[in-house]
């Protein structure tokens, strides 16, 4: 059965892995000085197959996410010419929306005076900003953080809104409650990313955190979001409270069904396209959206078997979880390699953060003031990677 059709897809689009940072935690590290970037002939491709394919998986709105890379490398003129390509070809038939996720360190005042009109990139964008740690640096290998808070700054004067990601590492770990101050004071939601995809082996072990280090940040990061005035949001805990809610007020939600609720499409610059799970794990391409089109991936053999495998995981890991049908059992099924790995080791993380929630707030006043709120709250595009 498809999803249901009040549902976006979203679809995050890689249009150009070139940047001006070397993050030393970035999974495309190996590629950020490629500057090869899509062609209006390739997105005009893209954008057909999606009108064409979009309706047949029970949705009627897209999200593109543009990404990199650094989108804002991209001269703003070849966005407009995008943008009148989307109107063209999707006029008034389906509802579309473009995000971006930028590192705020290009950001031109006619970078300002586009974001503030909305003249592409619509709502807020995504900023990724570690605020603590030695990682963000340029080519040089010098940080740019002072550049990042200046920009923000600006975006602020001018009105444009914004959110973040930060990633949880080994450099964030020991700081990650000053990061959630800092967003908090701001008032600019926050989505927490442990890093969960390598570029290659020494990346992980160099970044990579296990199950208690997570969990225990979060816990703390929860606990500071509970006392707090302002309460400002925080991804994936607003998810885990949703769930922890559902649980305490007897509220079920739909368990994820991997072949039909799949909600994110990773597009690599050269139109290959794969779920979160296996990203660039050639085994699991699920076709390519500038030569197929997008119903023909929906169906391929190697995404029916991501499919599979995720059904199977939550039947490992899920089905014997007594919140279950609270949580929707998505982590596990589009757990990536090194998330699977945790799952085998320790468990899961999720099951973890909703046990700590409900003895947090069970049985309490603001349980009974979040059940109905949270509960009906839709979640936001999903931002992959920082």
């Amino acid at each position: 059965m498809p999803h249901s059709s009040n549902a976006a897809i979203d679809f995050v689009v890689k249009i150009s892995k070139f940047c001006n940072l070397r993050c030393r935690y970035c999974y495309e590290y190996n590629q950020l000085g490629e500057r090869r970037r899509m062609s209006l002939v390739e997105l005009r491709e893209f954008f057909t197959s999606v009108r064409d394919s979009v309706r047949g998986y029970g949705r009627d709105r897209v999200h593109f996410v543009w990404h990199g890379g650094e989108p804002l490398l991209i001269p703003l003129e070849h966005y407009e010419r995008i943008g009148e390509l989307q109107k063209e070809i999707f006029g008034d038939d389906l509802g579309y929306e473009n995000l971006v996720q930028t590192n705020l360190t290009v950001l031109t005042e006619r970078h300002i005076d586009f974001l503030r009109e909305q003249r592409f990139f619509s709502r807020s964008i995504g900023v990724s900003f570690d605020v603590y740690g030695d990682q963000r640096v340029d080519t040089r290998g010098e940080l740019r953080t002072r550049t990042v808070l200046e920009n923000m700054q600006r975006l602020m004067d001018a009105g444009v809104s914004f959110g973040a990601i930060t990633v949880l590492a080994r450099n964030t770990l020991a700081r990650i409650a000053e990061i959630y101050h800092f967003y908090d004071t701001l008032g600019v939601s926050v989505r927490l990313l442990p890093f969960y995809k390598s570029a290659f082996d020494g990346q992980v072990a160099e970044h990579s955190l296990v199950f208690h280090e997570i969990t225990t940040s979060l816990k703390n990061v929860f606990d500071a979001w509970l006392v707090s005035e302002r309460a400002t949001t925080v991804y994936p805990l607003e998810d885990y409270l949703r769930y922890a809610l559902a649980a305490i007020g007897g509220a079920a939600i739909a368990k994820h069904r991997p072949e039909t609720d799949e909600q994110v499409f990773l597009v690599d610059t050269n139109g290959d396209t794969y779920g979160v799970a296996d990203t660039y794990d050639r085994q699991y391409q699920y076709g390519n959206v500038f030569t197929q089109r997008f119903d023909d991936v929906l169906h391929s053999g190697s995404r029916a078997r991501a499919a599979r495998e995720g059904q199977e995981r939550m039947g490992k890991y899920c089905a014997s979880c007594p919140y279950f049908g609270y949580c929707p059992g998505r982590f596990t099924a589009e757990a990536t390699l090194e998330q699977r790995r945790m799952l085998e080791a320790d468990g899961c993380p999720v099951r973890e953060m909703i046990e700590h929630i409900i003895r947090r707030v069970d049985r309490t006043a603001v349980a009974k003031r979040m059940v109905s709120e949270r509960l009906t709250r839709r979640e936001p595009p999903e931002l992959v990677g920082a």
